[in-house]
C-alpha cells in the first residue's frame, strides 16, 4: 500500500511540473511553442498574415529590429514569405499567398541579440 501511495504522489508531483498552461490564441489564430519556450499565434485575413510573438508567460515580445520568414507548405507547394515587424509583439505579411485546410506553416524569427527560433504550426 505504502508503495502504490508513492507512486501515485510522484505521478501527480510530475504532471503538476509538466504543466504549465494552455495555450490560449488572443486572436482566433493558430498557437506554437518554440524550444525556447517563446509562443506564437498565426493568423490570416483576406490577403495579410500576422504572427504574434509572447513569451511563456504570455507576455509580448517586442519585434523592434527582428525579422523573419514564413514558408506555406501547401500539398506539393512550398511559398516563402519575408516577415516585416509590424509594431509592438507582431510581425505582418502581406501579398498573395495560398492555404487551403491541412496546410502547414514554418516561421523563423531572428529576434535582435537572440538565437533564430522556429515555430511550426498545422492550419485548419
Amino acid at each position: 500500500m505504502k508503495k502504490v501511495l508513492i507512486a501515485a504522489l510522484l505521478s501527480l508531483a510530475s504532471a503538476t511540473v509538466m504543466a504549465d498552461g494552455e495555450m490560449k490564441p488572443m486572436y482566433n489564430g493558430t498557437m506554437s511553442e518554440a524550444t525556447s519556450g517563446s509562443r506564437a499565434e498565426l493568423t490570416t485575413k483576406d490577403n495579410m498574415i500576422m504572427l504574434y510573438l509572447t513569451s511563456h508567460h504570455g507576455e509580448g515580445i517586442a519585434t523592434q529590429g527582428a525579422n523573419g520568414e514564413l514558408t506555406l507548405l501547401t500539398g506539393k507547394d512550398k511559398q516563402v514569405l519575408k516577415l516585416q515587424p509590424s509594431g509592438g509583439n507582431s510581425f505582418m505579411a502581406q501579398g498573395q499567398y495560398k492555404l487551403v485546410s491541412g496546410a502547414k506553416a514554418l516561421a523563423k524569427v531572428a529576434l535582435p541579440g537572440k538565437a533564430v527560433e522556429q515555430f511550426r504550426f498545422d492550419l485548419k
